[in-house]
């Protein structure tokens, strides 16, 4: 082995020695405090369970709610009175706690009212929980379903606007049905007339051919005059029937077109109905409720960071009153 290398080698073993003489001397002041360690810890741990036991119950009384609904867009999705953030927003910054506390009676100096909002995942629902003690459940179901009245009433102006609007709207088509009603029954009216003229036609027809065979019949001689006027009245009768079935044909298309008009407005009036039927104001979905169990005080939580805080102080303390024992050691040999 190199020279060179043998005091670095020793140098290496020092340090090693040094480290786990350094690592036994912290082991022998746990083992020497261990009891202050032990017992303080536990101490604090009681403590924390007793005060933790003595904290009055805290329970959670929670509701969901539906955004209102004003209509439908142009791919049928729904549009809603306000966005969620600008509801959360109004219920967290305590917009209504004091119209609340004033309609509850609710003193603000003996007590709060904090509501905290959250967004269901995958669904438009707002779910609005706060915390009371256990003998103001009560109160607490009474200011959610306070701040759910608040709520509709601020949008209801706007929700009866809408549907005042809808109503205009199915108004306007209603009476653009009896306006193509009332000309659906002029066109029908001149088609029965029409129909009427085109039989007296026909049976003239008839009965003018019948009249001129008649005479076609008869021995001796015909008059080529009657003749003629029979056989020019027969062709101006069919002139006349041609022109009144082309009237008829005519006729039928507007009859057809005012009638599809009409089944037209009578669909979009439903459409109509139906968009007004989707509109609502602030639903409620869930209505609201208290927790079957108290979410404060968390008793094991408490005690076990307990126990965590009061591990690390009572450690710190024992290494603290070694280092003032080997101080005061000292200065006595000294």
């Amino acid at each position: 082995m190199d020279k060179n290398e043998q005091p670095e080698l020793r140098d290496q073993t020092r340090e090693h020695f040094e480290d786990e003489v350094q690592l036994i001397d912290y082991l022998r002041v746990i083992w020497k405090w261990k009891w202050l360690i032990i017992l303080g810890t536990f101490g604090c741990m009681v403590v924390a369970g007793v005060v933790s036991f003595n904290m009055p119950k805290i329970y959670e009384v929670s509701m969901a709610l539906e955004p209102g609904i004003i209509g439908l867009d142009t791919y049928g999705k729904f549009l809603y009175i306000d966005a969620l953030t600008n509801i959360e927003g109004k219920v967290k910054g305590g917009t209504y706690n004091k119209r609340i506390q004033k309609e509850l009676n609710i003193n603000p100096l003996e007590t709060s009212i904090k509501f905290e909002t959250s967004q269901q995942r995958g669904t438009n629902f707002i779910k609005v929980t706060a915390e009371w003690e256990k003998n103001e459940v009560e109160l607490g179901l009474k200011a959610l379903e306070q701040l759910t009245a608040f709520l509709s009433k601020d949008y209801e102006k706007i929700v009866n606007q809408r549907r005042g609007d809808y109503e205009k709207r199915v108004l306007m088509k209603q009476n653009q049905i009896k306006e193509n009603e009332a000309t659906l029954k002029i066109i029908q009216d001149r088609e029965k007339e029409l129909l009427q003229e085109i039989k007296n036609v026909k049976d003239n027809t008839e009965r003018i051919i019948r009249e001129r065979n008649n005479v076609l019949k008869q021995k001796g001689k015909v008059d080529d005059i009657s003749l003629l006027l029979y056989s020019t009245t027969i062709q101006q009768n069919v002139t006349y029937f041609n022109q009144l079935s082309n009237q008829i044909n005519d006729i039928r298309t507007k009859k057809e077109i005012a009638s599809m008009k009409i089944e037209n407005l009578k669909i979009q009036i439903d459409r109509l109905d139906l968009e007004k039927s989707i509109i609502k104001n602030i639903k409620i979905i869930q209505n609201p409720e208290v927790s079957l169990r108290s979410i404060k005080p968390k008793k094991r939580l408490n005690v076990l960071l307990a126990g965590v805080v009061a591990f690390m102080i009572m450690m710190f303390l024992a290494f603290f009153l070694e280092y003032i024992r080997k101080t005061k050691n000292n200065n006595i040999i000294k």
